[in-house]
């Protein structure tokens, strides 16, 4: 079989964690082609090593010519497009020459590039907060009216939204930790 499929999940506050696994799968012989945040597509290339980097930027995949500068740059230091979400996330590689310093396969060597990373997915988690309250809101709203409230699921939306408050928690802490404000 030369084509695999990976289902796992990452939020904005694990991309790095998404990058390891990446780096994992192509150790092993498979290159990403498409990847997301609940599913990634790889084909079977042994020989060949890849660092991967995953960057958030919306602004620039919407617009054409900013794409292609934004492209052409990381084309210029040796990263490859290997593709991007709609909502956003685009995947570049590098393939991995043993001996090269780990520095050569950062996308963000200095913190306020970084920092304006990590502000552009902590706006995206405030986006997804108020999305959850919302919804908890309109279903209150809606239960209250017709008579039926599910306890299973108030819990559900409060734990989506206490999970995405501890995600933003996550990207301040790697903001602070980073010495970025």
């Amino acid at each position: 079989m030369d084509t695999k499929v990976s289902f796992r999940g990452y939020m904005a506050w694990n991309y790095d964690r998404e990058e390891q696994d990446l780096d994992r799968m192509s150790e092993q012989g498979w290159q990403l082609i498409k990847g997301g945040c609940f599913f990634s597509i790889y084909t079977r290339q042994p020989g060949i090593l890849y660092r991967h980097r995953i960057d958030y930027n919306p602004d620039v995949m919407h617009n054409p010519e900013e794409k292609r500068r934004y492209l052409e740059l990381f084309g210029e230091q040796g990263w490859e497009f290997v593709g991007n979400t709609f909502n956003g996330w685009i995947y570049l590689r590098k393939q991995y020459i043993p001996g090269t310093p780990e520095a050569e396969y950062e996308i963000y060597t200095d913190s306020e590039s970084l920092a304006e990373l990590l502000k552009r997915w902590k706006k995206l988690a405030y986006l997804l907060s108020a999305l959850s309250i919302s919804l908890l809101g309109l279903y209150v709203a809606l239960g209250m009216n017709f008579g039926y409230l599910s306890p299973i699921l108030i819990i559900i939306y409060v734990g989506m939204f206490c999970w995405i408050q501890w995600g933003i928690h996550q990207l301040k802490r790697k903001l602070l930790g980073d010495g970025i404000n």
